[in-house]
């Protein structure tokens, strides 16, 4: 199978998870993911379904270093603060998504930090 993308990250430290989106062509009409290729036994990896939902999104360029992701969350958190019709979901962790692989130049590179959100009202 071929890299896919975006790569998302979410975590830090030990609780850091790294999970990459598998082609449609393996997501079954049921929901399931039942054609996807199994993962290899004790890799610790695992297939999970994510049901979508609602995000803000900040998008950066260049490659994402600690602090600029840092930064990006707090930008965003910010903004979510003081705007009036969405708030974070509670509990809710931010995502790091990257678009391009390692040896993209960093000119050309696209990132982004989200958090799951919901109406005010």
């Amino acid at each position: 199978m071929k890299m896919t993308t975006p790569v998302l990250t979410t975590g830090e430290g030990d609780e850091k998870e790294m999970s990459f989106v598998l082609p449609s062509t393996y997501w079954g009409d049921d929901g399931s993911l039942s054609t996807a290729p199994s993962p290899l036994e004790n890799s610790l990896v695992k297939l999970k379904r994510d049901n979508g939902g609602q995000r803000a999104v900040s998008m950066f360029g260049g490659f994402a270093s600690s602090k600029d992701v840092e930064s990006k969350k707090k930008e965003l958190l910010a903004s979510l603060d003081s705007d009036t019709d969405w708030c974070v979901v509670a509990d809710a962790s931010i995502t790091l998504a990257q678009y391009n692989d390692p040896f993209t130049p960093p000119w050309k590179r696209l990132n982004e930090v989200s958090v799951p959100v919901h109406p005010k009202n």
